[in-house]
């Protein structure tokens, strides 16, 4: 089993005190431009009109962060200039959350069950935009910056599921809804829970084609592609179905990243 991976040539040194100041930066970015849109919200009013568009630019945060970080100790090639994959990585990259989610309403169908929709393709030209913004504004920071750091000090598996709970946390101002309600706490437990469990299979595919940030991107956009979040609560076995398919998936993701063997780099040499 893998503890610790050795540093890379993309992480010349992995400190606790870069990532903790990386995840500290991340999130004041992303929250300070949720401010003015979630202030309105929360005081039943109207909002700016730069409220918005401020929100959007949060999506930034992560990539903001990383520069800061990342320039200070002269490591921006590390997190800019990984692109080298086999493509097909990028397409089962894109491909993966939906095909998570496939499995659980094939499932659904085989008890019975009919779903109200299939699939949750982006319809919207904010949820297009999404899309690109937040894989981009995101990926930089989380897998490009704060995972290879995270995988060095104590291995793929609790990095990943780390980086999760950060991921969960950093969306907090993004949980706010018009009438002015927050996430509720059981809520938020559940939903920090599934981005762990989607952080460690993001791993798997992020290994596999070799930490390429066009694999990271290709992910991310995938759970946009077919973003379940839009489903309605009048499913309650489907969205139990879903969640059971994304443990099962994240548990083998995480016993291949445990038993792989990696390249005296730290990079990932096969998977078992």
């Amino acid at each position: 089993m893998l503890e610790t991976m050795p540093a890379t040539h993309e992480v010349a040194s992995a400190r606790w005190r870069d990532v903790a100041l990386f995840f500290v930066l991340a999130c004041t970015f992303t929250w300070l431009a949720d401010l003015p849109l979630v202030l309105a919200w929360t005081q039943q009013r109207p909002p700016p009109a730069y409220a918005l568009p401020l929100a959007g630019l949060g999506a930034f945060g992560p990539t903001l962060a990383a520069v800061v970080v990342a320039g200070w100790h002269r490591e921006l090639r590390g997190v800019f200039g990984r692109w080298r994959t086999n493509p097909v990585w990028i397409v089962l990259g894109l491909f993966t959350p939906m095909a998570m989610h496939l499995v659980a309403t094939l499932i659904e169908v085989a008890l019975g069950g009919t779903p109200a929709q299939w699939f949750y393709p982006p319809v919207l030209a904010e949820s297009v935009a999404a899309l690109v913004v937040f894989s981009v504004g995101e990926e930089f920071g989380w897998r490009g910056f704060a995972y290879p750091r995270l995988a060095a000090l104590r291995g793929p598996v609790f990095g990943s599921l780390l980086l999760g709970v950060v991921w969960s946390v950093w969306h907090l101002g993004m949980l706010f809804t018009p009438d002015g309600r927050g996430p509720e706490p059981w809520m938020f437990a559940f939903y920090t829970l599934d981005l762990a469990l989607n952080s460690v299979v993001l791993a798997w595919v992020f290994e596999r084609g070799h930490r390429s940030m066009a694999v990271a991107f290709a992910v991310h956009a995938g759970a946009h592609l077919d973003n379940v979040h839009q489903a309605t609560a009048s499913e309650p076995r489907l969205a139990v179905l879903r969640f059971v398919v994304l443990a099962i998936a994240a548990a083998f993701a995480a016993r291949a990243l445990a038993r792989a063997d990696w390249s005296p780099d730290g990079r990932l040499a096969t998977l078992r």
